[in-house]
C-alpha cells in the first residue's frame, strides 16, 4: 500500500535525478513546456470560439429562422426571411414564446447621430419591440418592454451615453436625431444598455424601432417566406425542435403559399461555428478550424511526449546498473515503475509551470494574431484542466520509459549483457517515424496554405480593387448625388467616381430567388439564383470591369433605366445565344440586355461566380465609389474630406478601402496560415529534440563498436555515414507515409475554394530537401562527436 512517506521519497529521488543530469532535464523541459504552452494557447482560443454568442440566458431556446430555397438544381440556404415572419410564427405556432424581427446590420455602415448640437458617427440597427426579451443585453436604464416600442424611441449603449451625455442616467428622455442616407428621424432616448461583449456577433451602438424602419420602407401587403430580414424566436422550454421544424416545413406552404422553399430553425449560437450550408445540408463553418487546431494542439503535445520517451530511452543504458542494483536489493517492478513515473510527473508539472509563464508572455501577441481579447484566468475549471493535462502528459510521456526500464533482468544489467529486443527497436524507431511524419505533414500543409492565400490575394477578381475608397451617401450627398459625384471627380487625386447600392463584395440576392426573372426560352423549372446591383453611370469604368460583348451604360444613349448588363455566368445559365438586344422581364418590368460583363468575383474565391445583373438606378445607390491615384493617397483623402465637409456639413466622412474588404474575406485562412507556420516550427523543433536524443542513444549504444571500427582503420566519414544512414531510412519511411496523408489533407482543404491552386511536385521536393537538411543538422553534432571520439576511451569499459 502506498503511503505519503514512500511518495515523498519517490519525489525527492526524482528531483535529485533531474538535478543530476541538467542537460537531459533541460531538453525534456524545453520540449514538454513548449508543447504544453502551445496546447494552452490553442485551448484559450478554442474555448473563446466555442463560447461565442452563448452568453444569452435563453441560449437553449433562442433560434434563428432559416430558409432553404430551390436555385436551379441546387438548394440555397440563408437567414433572409420576410418582414412578417415573426408575427406569423407567434400566431400559428404555440411553441413560440417571443419573436424578433431585425434589419440586416450589414445594410448600415454608419449613422450620423446628433444630440445637443454634437454630431458623431455610430453603428446601429432597427429591431422589433421584444428584442431585449429575447437577447440578454442588460439594460442600465429603461424597461425592456418600453425601450424600442415605437417609432420615436431609441436605446443607446453605455459608451455612447457617456460620450454624448456624460452619464447613462442623464441620457434618459433626451431628444436625438439620426440620419442615414437621405432618411432621418427624431427620437427620444428610452433606454441605455450595457455594451455588447466581445463574444457577441451583434455589435451595436444604438437600436431603433422597426416601426421607424417601416416609415422608410412600409411593410408589404403580402406575406412572404423569403426576404431580406433577420427573424429570431424564443421557444418555450421543452419544445421538440425536430417537431417544430416539421411543422415549419408545412407552414411554408400554408401560411406563405410557397412550394419552392422550406423554413426551419437553427440555434442562434450555432450560426457562428456552423454557418456553412451546401445544397441544403449543414457542412460546417468555423467549427472546422476549431477542430483542426484542437487536433494540432493534441498532436504537438503528443510529439512532445514522444520526445520525452526518446530522450528517456536514450538515457536507459546509463541506468541499467541502477535498475539491476535496486532489483538485486529486493525492489519490485511496481516500485521501479512508480519511481520512473514520479520522475516524469515531476518533469511534467515543472514543464506546466514554465508553459504557463510562456503562455502568459506570448498571450498579447497571440491575442493580436487571432483578433480576440484572450485572457488567462485561474478559476477552478482552468486549474483542473491544466493539472489534468500535466498529469496526462506525465503519464503518457513516462509510461514507456517506466515499463521499459523496470523490465530489465538484474543479472544481465549488472553483467552489461542486455541487448535490445526487436519490439523495443520497433517502438523506438516507430516513434521517430511518427515525429518525422508529423513534421512533413506540417511543412506540406504550411506550403499549400501559403500558396493558396497568395493565389487568392493575387488573382484578379475581375475588377481593379486597388486604390478604391467607398463611403456612405448621407445628407446632401444622398439628396444631390449627381452634383456631388460631378464635383468629386474634379477633386485633385480622384480619377473617377460613381455610386452603387452595396459593397462590391457580397451584394444582396434578387428577391424572389429568380422567380421574377423571365426571358424567351426560359425553362419553367429553372430557379436560377440571380444577384443584382443597382448602379450609377461610370460605375463599370470606375471599377475597371471588362465588357465582353456590347457596351457599358452611358448618358449619351439617353435614359438607360430599361437596360441591363449581364455577366458571363448569367448568360451561360440562361443559355442565351447572342444576348445583346434580348429582352428580360425582371419583376414585371421588361429590360433590354445592352452588354455582357466578363465574370468578376463579388463573393470570395470559395464560391464560383454566380449570375449577376447590373442595372442603372441612381436613386437606389447608397455608396460612393471613388478611384484615387496611387502614391499620394493621404493627400487625396484629405482633399476628399475637405470637399465632403464643405458639400455636406454636419456629416462625418467615414471611408473604407475596397481592398481591405477583399482581404477580410480570407481572415480565417490568413489566421490558419499564420498559426500553422508557428505550430509547424514548434513541432519540428520538438521533433528535433527527440531526434537528438535518439542520436545520442544510438551513439552511446554503439560506442564500443565505433571504437573497434576506428582501431581497424575506419575514418570519421565512415562513422558518420554509419550513424546517419539509419535515420535517413527512417526519414524515407516517414516521407512514404506522410506525403499521401499531407496531399489528402491539403486537397480536402482546397475543396473549400471554387478556385484554388494545384498541389505541385515542387512542394514535395522542397519538403524532402528541408527534411534532409533538418535531419542531418540535428544528428550531425552527435555523429561528429562519436566519430571524433578516442577509441581507447570506448574500449576501456570492455
Amino acid at each position: 500500500m502506498l503511503n505519503l512517506d514512500v511518495l515523498r521519497n519517490h519525489l525527492k529521488n526524482s528531483w535529485r535525478y533531474l538535478l543530476k543530469d541538467k542537460q537531459f532535464t533541460l531538453l525534456n523541459l524545453l520540449g514538454l513546456s513548449t508543447g504544453l504552452a502551445c496546447a494552452l494557447l490553442i485551448s484559450l482560443w478554442v474555448r473563446s470560439e466555442l463560447n461565442f454568442d452563448k452568453f444569452h440566458e435563453n441560449d437553449d431556446q433562442l433560434y434563428e429562422v432559416m430558409i432553404h430555397e430551390k436555385a436551379g438544381n441546387r438548394i440555397a440556404t440563408s437567414n433572409a426571411t420576410g418582414d412578417q415572419m415573426g408575427e406569423t410564427l407567434l400566431r400559428d405556432l404555440p411553441e413560440v414564446e417571443t419573436a424578433v424581427t431585425a434589419t440586416p446590420a450589414s445594410w448600415f455602415q454608419t449613422f450620423s447621430l446628433t444630440a445637443d448640437s454634437n454630431t458623431i458617427s455610430a453603428g446601429g440597427n432597427f429591431v422589433s419591440s421584444d428584442y431585449f426579451h429575447a437577447f440578454s443585453v442588460p439594460l442600465i436604464q429603461g424597461r425592456a418592454s418600453e425601450v424600442v416600442n415605437n417609432k420615436n424611441s431609441i436605446a443607446i449603449s453605455q459608451t455612447l451615453a457617456v460620450k454624448l451625455f456624460r452619464k447613462p442616467e442623464l441620457a434618459m428622455g433626451k431628444i436625438m436625431e439620426w440620419k442615414w442616407q437621405a432618411f432621418s428621424g427624431k427620437c427620444m432616448v428610452t433606454g441605455v444598455f450595457a455594451d455588447f461583449p466581445a463574444s457577441s456577433s451583434q455589435q451595436h451602438d444604438f437600436l431603433l424601432s422597426m416601426d421607424a424602419w417601416n416609415q422608410i420602407v412600409p411593410k408589404g401587403d403580402k406575406r412572404t417566406s423569403s426576404g431580406p430580414f433577420d427573424n429570431f424566436v424564443v421557444l418555450k422550454k421543452g419544445t421538440d425542435i425536430d417537431h417544430i421544424n416539421q411543422t415549419l416545413a408545412g407552414l411554408t406552404k400554408t401560411a406563405f403559399n410557397d412550394s419552392t422553399s422550406t423554413l426551419f430553425l437553427r440555434k442562434y449560437s450555432d450560426a457562428y461555428l456552423f454557418g456553412n450550408y451546401e445544397n441544403g445540408l449543414q457542412t460546417g463553418g468555423k467549427i472546422t478550424y476549431v477542430t483542426l487546431f484542437s487536433c494540432i494542439a493534441i498532436i504537438i503535445l503528443l510529439v512532445a511526449c514522444i520526445n520525452f520517451m526518446n530522450l528517456s530511452t536514450a538515457k536507459a543504458s546509463m541506468r541499467m546498473k541502477e535498475v539491476g542494483v535496486k532489483k538485486a536489493l529486493g525492489a519490485r517492478r511496481g516500485t521501479l515503475v512508480l519511481q520512473f513515473l514520479s520522475e516524469s510527473m515531476v518533469m511534467s508539472f515543472l514543464a506546466l509551470a514554465i508553459a504557463i509563464f510562456i503562455a502568459w508572455a506570448l498571450l498579447p501577441q497571440f491575442s493580436h494574431m487571432t483578433g480576440k481579447a484572450l485572457s488567462l484566468h485561474f478559476d477552478a475549471e482552468t486549474i483542473l484542466v491544466m493539472c489534468g493535462a500535466a498529469a496526462g502528459t506525465g503519464l503518457l510521456a513516462g509510461s514507456y520509459p517506466a515499463f521499459h526500464l523496470s523490465r530489465f533482468n538484474p543479472s544481465l544489467t549488472l553483467k552489461g549483457g542486455l541487448a535490445s529486443s526487436w519490439g523495443e527497436v520497433l517502438v523506438r524507431k516507430g516513434l521517430v517515424v511518427f515525429q518525422f511524419s508529423i513534421s512533413i505533414v506540417f511543412i506540406v500543409s504550411v506550403m499549400v496554405v501559403y500558396r493558396q492565400i497568395n493565389y487568392v490575394q493575387e488573382k484578379s477578381p475581375g475588377y481593379d480593387k486597388d486604390n478604391v475608397v467607398y463611403f456612405e451617401m448621407n445628407g446632401r450627398v444622398a439628396e444631390q448625388a449627381e452634383s456631388f459625384l460631378a464635383q468629386l471627380k474634379s477633386v485633385p487625386g480622384v480619377i473617377n467616381a460613381s455610386s452603387i447600392q452595396q459593397k462590391m463584395i457580397l451584394p444582396a440576392m434578387l428577391p424572389g430567388n429568380g422567380a421574377g426573372v423571365r426571358w424567351e426560352g426560359k425553362n419553367a423549372d429553372d430557379k436560377i439564383r440571380f444577384f443584382r446591383m443597382p448602379v450609377n453611370y461610370d460605375l463599370i469604368e470606375t471599377m475597371n470591369i471588362q465588357i465582353a460583348e456590347g457596351r457599358s451604360f452611358s448618358k449619351r444613349y439617353g435614359n438607360e433605366a430599361s437596360n441591363i448588363i449581364l455577366n458571363e455566368a448569367a448568360v451561360k445559365d440562361m443559355e442565351l445565344r447572342d444576348p445583346i438586344g434580348k429582352m428580360v422581364m425582371i419583376s414585371g418590368q421588361e429590360r433590354q440586355v445592352v452588354g455582357v460583363a466578363k465574370n468578376f468575383h463579388f463573393n470570395s474565391l470559395h464560391e464560383a461566380v454566380r449570375p449577376f445583373i447590373l442595372y442603372i438606378s441612381p436613386a437606389e445607390t447608397m455608396l460612393v465609389m471613388a478611384r484615387i491615384t496611387a502614391g499620394n493617397q493621404k493627400e487625396t483623402l484629405q482633399n476628399i474630406r475637405a470637399f465632403h465637409k464643405t458639400f455636406n456639413p454636419g456629416y462625418a466622412f467615414n471611408y473604407q478601402f475596397l481592398d481591405y474588404d477583399f482581404q477580410r474575406q480570407y481572415a480565417s485562412e490568413q489566421l490558419v496560415a499564420q498559426l500553422a507556420k508557428y505550430f509547424a516550427a514548434l513541432a519540428i523543433i520538438i521533433s528535433c529534440l527527440g531526434l537528438y536524443g535518439l542520436a545520442a542513444f544510438t551513439a552511446n549504444r554503439r560506442r564500443q563498436e565505433i571504437g573497434v571500427r576506428k582501431v581497424l582503420g575506419a575514418t570519421a566519414g565512415n562513422v558518420v555515414t554509419m550513424l546517419t544512414e539509419d535515420f535517413m531510412i527512417l526519414m524515407i519511411i516517414a516521407i512514404t507515409i506522410a506525403f499521401p496523408l499531407g496531399w489528402w489533407l491539403t486537397n480536402q482543404w482546397l475543396q473549400n475554394f471554387a478556385y484554388h491552386i494545384h498541389i505541385s511536385a515542387g512542394i514535395f521536393i522542397i519538403t524532402t530537401l528541408l527534411m534532409f537538411i533538418i535531419t542531418l543538422t540535428t544528428i550531425g553534432f552527435q555523429s561528429l562527436k562519436a566519430a571524433r571520439m578516442n577509441p581507447t576511451d570506448a574500449l576501456k569499459v570492455q
